[in-house]
């Protein structure tokens, strides 16, 4: 989505393409790996609110890396706030313009470098096909938040209650500000019902099965033998779950072959995981210490499979 008169003075400074973004979000991962699909490689790294000449310039087939560190809560802040008014990862500016929303940043570069298409409207079939499967992967975006915060961050991810008064005030005229709010008054008291969580994570492992069915006839992607859309929203999610400790090499072999073969893309080893390599190797590690205590997901998804 193009925002119109962006609030913040950054927008209209920048030459070229400038990522918003941090490293370990899903949402950011999708739009670097439709970046790197297109040919376009992770160039400088500036602080996300720099606006001396140098950093305002892009350069040919690059794009300008400003990270939004979740862990140091940049992203409640007025001049983040300004640009990426949901106060999440990604924005994505192209010349003073400015896109927010994940999947639509991925049509926008689609439309905007050309290539092999990641939007199939060249064929009807596969775009509608490719269009279902991305609507239901935003659908599950939410269920992502409470699977990863639950077994995930834990902890981590906990705002104070100067944090909380920050992030309410900023939200105030968000498009899902209120969902946003509710969830973190939860999740912060503790007050969500274990159950909850877990209707969340059925969620997940029903989607997945439906994947691994459709993956039955030897398909290369999702929806036949070409990369689209629907395959980056879908990898995503795949990844911080496994980061997680989800056993989709047990439960899924289909499914987990096909994003293996994602995974050996030269736009998913540098684009995707890049410098997350090493936090999504941390997260792994906790998620096998976690099993091997008897509390990690791993344990909870396969009691609720048998």
């Amino acid at each position: 989505m193009k925002v119109e008169n962006p609030k913040s003075p950054i927008i209209k400074k920048l030459e070229g393409i400038h990522l918003f973004h941090y490293d370990a979000a899903p949402c950011a991962q999708r739009v670097r790996f439709a970046l790197h699909e297109k040919g376009l490689v992770r160039g400088r790294e500036v602080k996300f609110n720099a606006i001396d000449a140098a950093s305002c310039r892009g350069e040919d087939h690059t794009w300008v890396s400003r990270k939004v560190s979740l862990a140091k809560k940049e992203h409640l802040s007025e001049t983040y706030a300004q640009i990426q008014p949901n106060l999440v990862v990604p924005a994505l500016v192209h010349d003073g313009e400015l896109h927010i929303e994940s999947m639509d940043i991925v049509a926008y570069l689609d439309e905007a470098f050309g290539g092999s298409p990641l939007v199939p409207k060249h064929d009807p079939d596969l775009m509608a096909d490719a269009q279902a499967l991305t609507n239901l992967g935003k659908e599950l975006h939410r269920s992502i938040r409470f699977v990863t915060f639950r077994w995930g961050l834990r902890g981590l991810a906990r705002l104070s209650n100067k944090e909380e008064r920050q992030l309410k005030a900023l939200l105030k005229n968000a498009e899902d500000g209120e969902q946003l709010i509710s969830f973190y008054e939860g999740y912060d008291n503790h007050s969500i019902p274990e159950s909850v969580y877990l209707e969340h994570l059925d969620k997940l492992t029903s989607a997945f099965r439906q994947q691994e069915q459709r993956l039955q006839d030897g398909r290369v992607f999702l929806t036949g033998n070409t990369l689209t859309m629907a395959d980056i929203i879908w990898a995503m999610k795949t990844v911080r779950l496994m980061e997680c400790g989800y056993p989709f090499g047990a439960l899924f072999p289909a499914y987990t072959a096909w994003y293996e073969r994602l995974s050996e893309r030269p736009s998913f080893r540098e684009g995707v995981m890049g410098k997350h390599t090493l936090m999504s190797s941390a997260f792994r590690v906790k998620a096998q210490i976690e099993q091997f205590f008897g509390i990690g997901l791993k344990s909870e998804v396969l009691k609720r499979v048998t």
